[in-house]
């Protein structure tokens, strides 16, 4: 029996990403307005039975209690959208922030002198072309990086001969790094 090959989700376009965070606010939104209707909805929602004194008089002891009811049912929608807007932009940023940190980990390691290994990014990570460019950047820099180490060995197996020939096809390696280098200044 043959199993289908694993194919990657394609990484989500900046217009996917938009809108899943506008969808995400939207529910954190509609959820803090509903637990606020909620509460004014169980406050205010009981009739008014009687004649007019006891209407009037159910009013009246209405507003002892109505105001720290809404401040409270305010405090309650604004903690939990705070809450909820809070947790999603954290989730949002972790998309963009993890893959910067680990291309600063790249570049840190690469200052230090550590071997230049290509970037990874999660999955769902956003800024996944800056990692496929900086991968193909990488695989550039290692194969003009074995080019001149494979010059200046060519020119140390023909130091062999003599001084003078030596001295001629180091500085001919030298020049032709050195010309490839000026590409980075």
């Amino acid at each position: 029996m043959r199993r289908a090959p694993d194919v990657k989700a394609a990484p989500p376009t900046e217009r996917d990403y938009g809108i899943r965070f506008l969808f995400g606010l939207f529910i954190a939104s509609a959820g803090g307005a509903f637990v606020l209707y909620a509460t004014l909805y169980i406050l205010l929602s009981r009739p008014l039975v009687g004649d007019y004194a006891a209407v009037f008089y159910a009013l009246r002891n209405l507003s002892s209690y109505l105001a720290p009811a809404v401040a409270v049912s305010m405090l309650v929608y604004i903690l939990l959208g705070c809450a909820g807007v809070s947790i999603l932009c954290i989730f949002m940023s972790h998309k963009v922030a993890g893959p910067m940190y680990r291309l600063e980990r790249v570049f840190e390691g690469y200052l230090s002198g550590n071997p230049t290994r290509t970037v990874a990014f999660r999955r769902s990570d956003q800024i996944e072309p800056l990692a496929h460019a900086l991968n193909a950047w990488i695989g550039n820099l290692r194969r003009e990086r074995q080019r001149w180490l494979a010059a200046m060995e060519e020119a140390e197996r023909l130091c062999l001969q003599d001084e003078e020939t030596c001295r001629v096809h180091m500085e001919k390696a030298l020049r032709e790094i050195g010309t490839e280098l000026a590409r980075y200044h």
